[in-house]
């Protein structure tokens, strides 16, 4: 039997997704003449088109065709209780029925609130200030660390995402003898030189880089999971030797906990490794639903961003017209106890979700001769995880450990992963990011046995029809 290579089984996909999404395929077609290729954020932009979502409700997304997917993806792996819970729109309403809830410019009553649960479940952390996204968030961080050290250069994991500004967008996925190129039009040509990627779970690179550059680092930003860089844990000593180096040089030491905080328990990663960041950047769990974004830490690093700050230290960190909204404040405070009242019955169940996920995915694949890894846990760590990343390798690996494996074209088939093994969950009836995504409190076992059907049936086919990975 002829095999089927990779384009072949994307046109068939694409095909039948175009035919059974003709309503979406017209509200994309429509939409380009307002908005560039139909929206306002590349990662939710699937080609041929996206569907767009009319409603959604726990585990699940309805869209214009009324098509009712099971979602993983969950909010880019916001929404660790499934998509808009009751009980925080039910709070939400109540506010918008009093007349309150807009964008007043004043710092209203709820900031302090969400800011007092916050640092209740990060014990070194001594004060915060709230923002709008990741991005900024993750930006100010740096800015605070280049003022407070008075250096220039910033260290960033290859393969870690920090958002979509100047000192983030080298070494995020594009794989050149590494990871570390620029990977942005309209920089600043001295970010090349000034940002300095070094090695995830690599002791020695870490080391190395900072015996060479170590009195004019500024700061060390990095994941203690890294996302969208393939769901990997820092190894522990990793992550003391980060904290190390970083006390040595008088480096400031940033933690992004943007996808692990309030992700694997009603706090932050890193203390389950028992280590203690300068800075956190935090983001996606702690609105509750709603654009909120902050960075804790060190009094005495982010005073720098008061008004009571030397001039010639003083870090513009304004965070914006919305920062610190309302509805963001009352969202994210509600959310959060929420997260820290359920905390025995949330993480263990999700927890084990994802874990029955990734060993169930790996054993189906491979029983059909397919070398598939799966990550997000790591059973020697012993946090429970519910994220599930999935990973189409060129050649067996025990083990992935680092982003140069997961966006190496020698070594995974990144096509498969983020189109292909998507399209074909789609069709199923799931709606899947990474590989897989995000467990939560809102998925019941019966979905999750449903999806594991699923991917039986489809390496099944591909079996059959003789599809394999490529470079």
């Amino acid at each position: 039997m002829p095999r089927t290579n990779s384009s072949q089984l994307l046109d068939e996909l694409q095909r039948k997704y175009r035919q059974t999404h003709p309503k979406s395929k017209d509200y994309f077609e429509k939409s380009l003449k307002y908005l560039i290729q139909g929206g306002s954020h590349n990662l939710r932009l699937l080609p041929p088109f996206p569907f767009y979502d009319l409603q959604a409700k726990g585990s699940q997304v309805v869209d214009l065709d009324g098509h009712r997917y099971i979602d993983f993806w969950q909010g880019h792996f916001s929404n660790i209780l499934g998509h808009n819970p009751p009980f925080v729109l039910a709070i939400i309403q109540d506010y918008l029925h009093q007349g309150q809830g807009l964008i007043t410019g004043f710092p209203g009553i709820y900031q302090k609130k969400l800011a007092e649960r916050i640092l209740s479940r990060i014990p070194h952390a001594e004060a915060i200030r709230f923002t709008t996204s990741g991005t900024l968030a993750s930006m100010y961080a740096i800015m605070l660390a280049r003022g407070y050290t008075q250096r220039d250069i910033v260290f960033k994991v290859g393969g870690g995402w920090h958002g979509s500004h100047p000192y983030a967008l080298k070494g995020i996925t594009k794989f050149d003898f590494g990871l570390q190129s620029l990977e942005s039009a309209g920089l600043p040509a001295s970010i090349d030189q000034e940002v300095i990627t070094v090695d995830f779970n690599n002791q020695a690179d870490l080391e190395e880089k900072f015996q060479q550059l170590g009195e004019k680092v500024a700061c060390l930003i990095m994941e203690p999971f890294i996302g969208a860089g393939g769901f990997i844990f820092a190894h522990p000593a990793y992550l003391q030797k980060a904290r190390d180096l970083t006390k040595r040089y008088g480096a400031v030491f940033i933690l992004d906990e943007v996808v692990s905080g309030f992700r694997f328990h009603a706090g932050v990663l890193q203390t389950l490794y028992n280590i203690e960041a300068d800075l956190t950047v935090l983001g996606k769990a702690i609105g509750g639903g709603m654009p909120v974004s902050a960075v804790a830490g060190r009094r005495d690093i982010l005073e720098l961003c008061g008004l009571q700050a030397p001039p010639e230290q003083r870090v513009k960190f304004e965070g914006g017209t919305f920062s610190a909204h309302p509805l963001g404040m009352l969202a994210g405070a509600t959310y959060i106890q929420h997260l820290i009242e359920n905390e025995n019955d949330i993480y263990p169940r999700i927890g084990k979700m994802g874990a029955r996920v990734r060993e169930n995915i790996e054993n189906i694949f491979r029983s059909y001769g397919f070398f598939v890894r799966c990550t997000g846990g790591d059973s020697k760590l012993g946090f429970p995880s519910s994220l599930v990343g999935v990973h189409f390798l060129l050649q067996d690996l025990a083990t992935i450990d680092s982003p140069t494996q997961v966006f190496n074209p020698h070594v995974n088939d990144y096509i498969v992963r983020e189109l292909i093994f998507k399209l074909a969950m789609l069709e199923e009836g799931f709606h899947i990011f990474h590989g897989f995504g995000a467990l939560t409190a809102a998925h019941a076992e019966e979905e999750v046995n449903k999806a594991l059907e699923a991917v039986d049936r489809i390496a099944s086919y591909w079996q059959k029809i003789g599809f394999q990975f490529k470079e």
